[in-house]
């Protein structure tokens, strides 16, 4: 428990430490008329199109959201007193080991809050999904720390028998770990109906044929408490060998969910095999307050994006078509070699795009995109070898952002933000 405790704490330290990500996500719940001047957009009858004045963080402060957060100094203590002195939740001491999916399954529909399964390493051949429904708080694991120890591997991205290697339904507070899920016809994991809270910590999707996660949206008719919210995916290897193989590629694909958080992932190959469109992480039809930070794409059609792949309106999060995304934010990822743009906003309010490095985008595109008029917010402190371009209507304040050449080398996201070689200034 002390490793989950201690990564506990480096999230919230790393969430206190930039109060303008957290205000930018709280300002993106409000109403047009009390939102800050940069998140407004020609959309919003109260005015500026895409455009505010001073700083993002003087438009924030008028509006009442910095200072926001506590000190680091004070908070990453307190929750160090909590842990010591026995204040912070116990953890279950129950944990069940198996050696075969039907174990794996049969230790599932028996699971107890709180409980662990061990799965040991090997690899085991897939035929049918294992599924999660109506479980909550249930840690399912790898018996070792290396997900390429502990495989679950389907019949192959063309075989529909196994569309899905894992599955839920209505179950909150799950987490995989240590794993590698590949092989299955469409998705490696599948995040459905009131899935509140998942995480997936070092797991490895690899050969999924659509894409390695899935969070779907019920019909707007279901009702807010049907979305699948404030989920984490996060230290995770996504991708392909060469491509996928259905129309739809995506490494992760967020639609209508509140909440999630992209952390730390390498994406790979993220590509299609018809030369269509492929998206690494998108979040859309009109999800609310996505952040993706300190992930590393590389050789994708589209890196990251919010907004985009074409969301049938009867999914749209409450049956709101007006926009993609609400308050997202990019910081801190590492894209090179894209076919296509590096960062795409595609009708995305109130977004942050900050510190971002992108490298070799591809021709006519922009290293960073905001398109169509619902598209506003803030693109700053970022390195690019391509053009920050504003496309059909689309609208963004730019600030400190650097033009590197093309052949700089590409950062590791966990380093920082660190002069990259090849800058200069525009």
């Amino acid at each position: 428990m002390a490793a989950r405790y201690t990564l506990f704490i480096g999230r919230a330290a790393r969430c206190l430490s930039d109060p303008l990500e957290r205000a930018v996500l709280e300002a993106a719940r409000l109403p047009a008329a009390a939102k800050p001047d940069f998140m407004r957009t020609a959309g919003d009858k109260t005015g500026a199109v895409g455009a505010g004045t001073g700083s993002i963080e003087s438009s924030l402060k008028r509006s009442g959201f910095m200072p926001h957060c506590p000190p680091v100094s004070r908070v990453v203590p307190l929750l160090a007193l909590l842990l010591a002195s026995g204040c912070a939740p116990a953890a279950s001491s129950s944990h069940v080991t198996v050696s075969s999916l039907a174990g794996l399954q049969t230790a599932i529909n028996n699971a107890h809050a709180g409980e662990t399964i061990i799965l040991e390493p090997g690899v085991y051949h897939q035929s049918r999904a294992i599924r999660i429904q109506g479980k909550h708080d249930l840690t399912i694991s790898g018996a070792t720390q290396n997900y390429a120890d502990t495989v679950i591997r389907g019949p192959g991205m063309d075989e529909p028998s196994l569309q899905v290697n894992v599955r839920l339904n209505n179950a909150d507070d799950i987490t995989l770990e240590n794993l590698t899920l590949r092989d299955s016809y469409y998705h490696g994991v599948q995040i459905n109906n009131d899935s509140d809270r998942f995480t997936a910590d070092n797991v490895r999707t690899l050969d999924n044929g659509e894409s390695g996660f899935k969070v779907t949206s019920p019909t707007n008719a279901s009702g807010p408490a049907a979305y699948s919210d404030r989920g984490t995916i996060e230290n995770c290897w996504i991708g392909f060998t060469t491509t996928g193989q259905r129309s739809v590629v995506e490494g992760v694909d967020i639609v209508a969910g509140n909440g999630w958080h992209l952390l730390g992932n390498h994406f790979v190959n993220i590509l299609s095999a018809d030369g269509g469109p492929a998206y690494a992480a998108f979040a859309k039809g009109n999800a609310h307050n996505p952040v993706f930070a300190d992930n590393k794409v590389e050789n994708s059609f589209i890196g990251l994006s919010f907004g985009g792949g074409g969301t049938g309106d009867v999914y749209f999060r409450n049956g709101d078509t007006r926009y993609e995304t609400r308050g997202g934010v990019m910081r801190n990822n590492v894209i090179h070699d894209t076919d296509d743009a590096g960062i795409y906003l595609n009708k995305a309010r109130g977004f942050l795009i900050q510190g971002n490095t992108v490298l070799r985008n591809g021709p006519h595109t922009g290293a960073i995109e905001s398109r169509f008029r619902q598209s506003s917010g803030m693109i700053r402190g970022n390195r690019v070898s391509g053009p920050i371009k504003m496309r059909d209507g689309g609208t963004a304040i730019l600030r400190d952002n650097q033009r590197i050449t093309r052949d700089a080398p590409a950062p590791d996201p966990d380093l920082g933000r660190g002069e990259a070689p090849g800058v200069t200034k525009n």
